[in-house]
């Protein structure tokens, strides 16, 4: 059985080297980088092995997607430039491409934050499907992608290990961009934001990381984590409200 890696990168210069040494297993490594990379990320990439192809961005699923378009192996494997393959992972998914009861795995991923593997407050395990078949799934999502299987779903044990958010102005970053693809998104589908969801659900949802799911057991880190999560439903929550408040602006009802 073949498989094919799919990475999609963009500026990951100081970090696409590890993640592809941790996939060199595989039979071949594919790296679509989008248009907007302005750094050596190809270059580090090519030197690696790796093919690289240029294509610009129109959302995380329609990348995967296109990334599984050009894949030549049997099966395919995403995964990021702030992610690496343990050895163990490797040989799980090598075991697992024989099998014939599923079409797709989903793989728990385990995350480095702050300098801290993080285990409470719903982090870990999130399961990804991650490994499938070509042609066996569906992209859906303009961010927080989701991969939906066309068929029988199994479940890998051994984790991907992100090493995400070394510093909060890093998570900062990231909260600008993914807020907003998320508050276009929700806004497009006809969701509304009032003062109440803008006022009550942020909060709620960070009490919820913290108490429920138990991230105080991670100390200052978990509280860091759901105090940085209150932030980020605020800010997406407001930019749909945003959205519609112009919509307004630049076509008023008349009174």
């Amino acid at each position: 059985m073949s498989l094919t890696i799919n990475v999609i990168a963009r500026d990951e210069e100081h970090r696409i080297g590890d993640c592809l040494r941790s996939v060199s297993w595989a039979d071949e490594r594919i790296v679509v980088v989008d248009d907007r990379t302005t750094d050596a990320t190809a270059e580090v990439a090519r030197a690696l092995g790796a093919r690289v192809e240029v294509r610009a961005f129109e959302g995380y699923s329609a990348q995967r997607r296109w990334a599984e378009s050009i894949s030549a192996g049997e099966w395919v494997m995403w995964i990021d430039a702030d992610e690496r393959a343990s050895q163990a992972l490797a040989s799980e998914v090598s075991a697992v491409m024989s099998r014939k009861d599923a079409v797709a795995f989903r793989v728990p991923r385990l995350d480095f934050m702050f300098g801290r593997w993080i285990r409470h407050g719903g982090w870990y395990p999130q399961y990804h499907v991650r490994l499938f078949r070509r042609g066996c799934v569906r992209w859906e999502g303009l961010v927080h992608e989701r991969a939906i299987p066309d068929g029988p779903l199994g479940t890998l044990r051994e984790p991907v290990r992100h090493y995400a958010h070394h510093s909060v102005e890093e998570w900062v970053g990231k909260m600008t961009r993914y807020t907003s693809l998320e508050a276009e998104a929700m806004y497009a589908t006809g969701e509304r934001v009032g003062i109440v969801r803008l006022a009550i659900e942020p909060l709620a949802y960070g009490l919820y990381k913290l108490l429920w799911q138990r991230g105080f057991l991670d100390g200052t880190h978990g509280l860091a984590l759901a105090g940085l999560m209150t932030c980020y439903r605020f800010l997406r929550n407001l930019r749909v409200w945003d959205l519609a408040r112009l919509s307004k602006v630049a076509n008023p009802e008349p009174r």
